[in-house]
């Protein structure tokens, strides 16, 4: 009869063994890249090409060092673009256009927190002497280790503190053109997660601010207007919606409604 340490042993080995299979095999010749400011980026195809090892270095950011496992992604004929988990969504950090008229490719890096994307060259030689399987280990550490799935959770509270940032940022602005004080406050408790993940809020909630901004540079009788409507209380409903309550815009914004710009900065001009 056999052992229960020998059954569970080869249970484990049976069990294993398609995993072991199904480990990544990495194509023969890596890419490495760099950009400005000392940017470093490295990226290593499958095999079957469909996935690659991604590590970005040279960045203040968490992902710094961090190697990933990211999915190819074709964008139409002649763009691809490598998305991995951030931040609870797909990330689409590194893009690259093929040229219609010849064997030429350019590799752009979205970096978090960056709103234009970073130009990246490649290096041959770095290429060349760069050791795929030094990259496969490191991803391997890193994933046991959890590092990869911390980054790829939804941190709200990260992310809500940043759009607050950028709306602080947007209000000084409009403060400084209008030459009063202009304060925008968002109902943060009634944004559930989806939309917290999927929207820019600071964007949208910010739009009333950024058409004031305007009409105080461009029109500076408005400015008058401005000094009795600096506060914005800002939420999402079903429909557009702006209207004034002792001396107080509140603006209703809407996910798919189009030209909110537009509408603001009508609703504005006729106060």
């Amino acid at each position: 009869m056999r052992s229960l340490a020998t059954t569970l042993a080869l249970t484990l080995t049976c069990t294993l063994a398609p995993l072991a299979a199904q480990a990544l095999e990495l194509a023969k010749y890596p890419k490495v890249f760099t950009g400005p400011q000392g940017v470093e980026l490295v990226l290593a195809p499958s095999a079957d090409g469909k996935q690659a090892l991604l590590r970005v270095s040279g960045i203040n950011h968490p992902i710094d060092q961090v190697v990933f496992l990211a999915e190819l992604q074709p964008q139409g004929r002649s763009r691809d673009v490598y998305t991995l988990q951030l931040d609870g969504r797909a990330y689409a950090l590194l893009h690259r256009q093929a040229s219609d008229y010849s064997d030429a490719e350019h590799f752009v890096a979205y970096l978090p927190g960056q709103r234009d994307g970073v130009p990246l060259a490649f290096q041959a030689d770095k290429s060349k002497a760069f050791k795929s399987s030094e990259l496969q280990t490191r991803y391997e550490q890193q994933r046991k280790q959890g590092v990869q799935d911390k980054l790829a959770r939804f941190d709200r509270p990260k992310r809500q503190e940043s759009y607050r940032a950028a709306l602080a940022q947007m209000d000084k602005d409009a403060s400084a053109a209008c030459g009063t004080p202009v304060q925008t406050s968002v109902d943060w408790a009634a944004i559930d997660d989806e939309k917290m993940q999927a929207l820019s809020i600071s964007s949208f909630c910010g739009e009333v601010a950024a058409q004031m901004e305007r009409l105080c540079q461009n029109t500076p009788a408005f400015k008058a207007t401005a000094a009795s409507l600096g506060q914005v209380q800002c939420q999402f409903g079903p429909q557009l919606k702006l209207r004034v309550e002792n001396q107080r815009i509140v603006f209703t914004t809407e996910k798919e409604a189009p030209n909110q710009g537009d509408f603001v900065h009508q609703f504005l001009r006729n106060q």
